[in-house]
């Protein structure tokens, strides 16, 4: 809680009350003011001092001076008088309520101060910003204007330049032609005798100078023209340039080939090819036949050869077949070398191509079913097998292995926890 100062001294006159408040070793740094028309606050902590003057004064013709000892507040009266006391004669109640009012005025007009302060300098800046945008405005015109006159200038001086060109070449022709062109003199003559001076010879020879001059203009105009025309050349011949690249069975540039090594490996491809009974290079070109490529690859199926088999339905199905029986027959030879993926695509191939659905290719699609859900069974999945097989049967509704296989199916999906990894071998592969 603060301590409150009453050991200050005052004197007035008439006009003015003066209040000296001591600092007591406080420095001058620390006071804090506060000034009203009827209050003074001088605030120094521990200390404090403030005095609710008798009457009011003129706020902003008081002042107040800092020392290093002591404030003195020189208050300037609104009305000329001796006051009774310095205080005014109020209750503690009274001071309160009289401190808030003070300082609730005294916020409203540092408030009001503010708002205008801030209004001033929103004015002052759209002030510059206008004044701105009238001198670019006017330095903008200035710019225009000097740019229009230089290009009035520049048009004028190629007009004259134009016109003595003109000239010029009017003054050749008529010097080459042998015209007078001295025109500084003038001849008057009488009327009366302006027909019977001039013969019928010279009047002929004034009436043909002009056209003989504008002749002349017009021939070095066109020799003018002439000179400025370059003859267009023909069109380049075409020409083609033949490129050899060099034969590679790898797809590495030369520069990074292993000549060596690469030869051996093809080598041993080509060997490879042919253990299996089958190469396309060595085949004649009548023997490049998709039927006969069928009977080759069913007669390898039959002695067990598969992998030459494949190759045989392979090359049929490259040259460009759609024949079914190619891809369901490749199917079962995939399903001898135990390519179960590959198989459940071609049974998949060999029935979209048995369409129309009609009796002759009956057997076929019964077989492709068969096959495929063989070939789903061996990769465990025993539902979708079931349902290729009861496709099958609904084709041939007696088939006695259809219907073990069926069984086989339904015991495999029962069991199918236990059993996940058995092999289906129900069902015979034979080719088409």
């Amino acid at each position: 809680m603060p301590l409150i100062v009453r050991d200050y001294k005052w004197k007035q006159t008439e006009d003015t009350v003066t209040i000296q408040i001591p600092l007591k070793g406080v420095p001058s740094s620390n006071v804090d003011i506060f000034t009203s028309d009827n209050y003074i606050k001088a605030n120094f902590p521990p200390f404090l001092c403030e005095v609710f003057l008798h009457s009011t004064i003129d706020e902003s013709n008081s002042k107040c001076t800092l020392s290093d000892d002591e404030i003195v507040f020189e208050l300037q009266k609104t009305i000329p008088q001796i006051w009774e006391s310095l205080t005014a004669d109020i209750s503690k109640m009274e001071m309160l309520e009289k401190r808030k009012e003070i300082f609730d005025k005294h916020h409203q007009k540092t408030e009001q101060e503010r708002k205008a302060k801030k209004e001033k300098m929103t004015g002052l800046r759209r002030f510059a910003v206008q004044q701105q945008i009238e001198r670019d405005s006017i330095t903008r015109r200035t710019i225009d204007d000097r740019r229009n006159e230089e290009r009035a200038k520049a048009m004028n001086e190629l007009e004259q330049w134009k016109t003595n060109e003109m000239e010029q070449i009017l003054i050749k022709a008529r010097t080459e032609t042998g015209e007078n062109t001295d025109c500084g003199k003038e001849i008057f003559v009488d009327d009366s005798h302006a027909f019977s001076i001039r013969n019928p010879e010279e009047s002929s020879e004034c009436t043909r100078d002009k056209p003989l001059v504008e002749k002349n203009c017009e021939k070095m105009r066109e020799k003018e023209s002439s000179t400025n025309i370059f003859p267009i050349p023909l069109p380049r011949t075409p020409g083609t340039v033949t490129i050899h690249f060099t034969h590679r069975d790898f797809p590495t540039p030369s520069r990074e080939s292993q000549a060596p090594q690469e030869e051996e490996w093809l080598k041993k491809q080509v060997e490879a090819r042919r253990a299996t009974g089958f190469v396309a290079e060595d085949l004649r070109p009548e023997e490049c036949n998709p039927s006969w490529l069928k009977e080759k690859g069913d007669s390898f199926y039959k002695t067990g050869n598969y992998l030459g088999a494949v190759s045989a339905y392979s090359h049929a199905i490259k040259l460009g077949s759609k024949m079914a029986s190619l891809y369901s027959n490749r199917a079962a030879a995939h399903l001898g070398l135990g390519n179960f993926h590959k198989a459940l695509d071609d049974c998949s191939q060999a029935l979209e191509l048995m369409t129309p659905r009609v009796a002759a290719n009956l057997e076929g699609r019964a077989k492709c079913h068969a096959r495929r859900g063989a070939i789903l069974c061996r990769l465990g999945l025993p539902e979708a097998g079931l349902a290729d097989f009861e496709e099958a049967l609904k084709l041939k509704p007696n088939d006695e292995t259809l219907l073990a296989d069926i069984e086989h199916a339904k015991i495999l999906i029962k069991n199918k926890p236990e059993e996940e990894e058995e092999k289906f071998d129900g069902i015979q592969i034979v080719p088409s």
